[in-house]
């Protein structure tokens, strides 16, 4: 189909719009060091919730994906959220996540029995919605897309930020290096199955929307958090 460079830069254009989480008044709170320390442990508590349940979206993309060679990497890359033995930290995101809670002084059972606020239980119920009664085009373009799409150039120097700003170590920060480094790979717009799949009008426009309502999903759910800890 004609104007698929346009259909690509489109795509990147609404990704790093305004919108994306790296340009939250949150996430730059923290990135520049201005959130407390004892506001950074609820933010803690609800970025794990959501980051818990990730992985259920990638099994159900891979269980649904039309594609041989792209059920292959949703496999890998559910193999790495669940075990890391692809990176190498060799324990699951969601465990690696804890690492950097404890870092920040939340203990184990605070993350793991959080309450989530209703924006990241729609983050969540997103994730679901959009992978499993979705299309798989529209839930790839969701996921992969507009979740792991807006992680490079936004995780890698917010790692450095908790460095800097609120003592962590490296190793307290590995959640955010590994996808920086991993969803730079997942995410690539121009050459993504989505992209190749959205033959027509109509598919590009679920594509579109799909997108768009993530972006704005992941939007209130750092809304909320910031609601949470009187940084709205």
């Amino acid at each position: 189909m004609p104007g698929d460079a346009t259909f690509v830069d489109e795509l990147r254009a609404l990704i790093d719009a305004e919108r994306a989480f790296g340009r939250h008044p949150l996430w730059l709170r923290i990135a520049e060091g201005r959130l407390s320390r004892a506001a950074l442990r609820p933010f803690a508590v609800q970025f794990f919730l959501q980051v818990r349940e990730f992985p259920r979206a990638v099994s159900a993309l891979h269980a649904v994906c039309p594609d041989a060679g792209e059920r292959i990497e949703l496999a890998e890359s559910l193999y790495e959220e669940e075990t890391g033995r692809i990176s190498g930290c060799d324990v699951s995101h969601p465990e690696l996540f804890l690492r950097f809670g404890a870092a920040v002084g939340v203990p184990r059972e605070a993350m793991v029995d959080g309450v989530p606020l209703p924006a990241t239980a729609a983050l969540i119920d997103w994730f679901e919605r959009s992978t499993k009664v979705h299309s798989f085009i529209e839930g790839a373009a969701a996921t992969n897309l507009a979740a792991e799409g807006q992680v490079p150039g936004a995780f890698g120097p917010f790692a450095r930020a908790l460095e800097r700003h609120y003592g962590c170590t490296r190793e307290d920060v590995a959640f955010w290096d590994i996808h920086e480094q991993a969803d730079r790979e997942h995410s690539a717009i121009g050459d993504h199955i989505v992209v190749r799949l959205a033959t027509t009008p109509e598919l590009r426009t679920k594509v579109r929307e799909a997108v768009a309502c993530s972006l704005a999903h992941w939007w209130r759910f750092f809304d909320g958090i910031a609601g949470a800890v009187g940084a709205g």
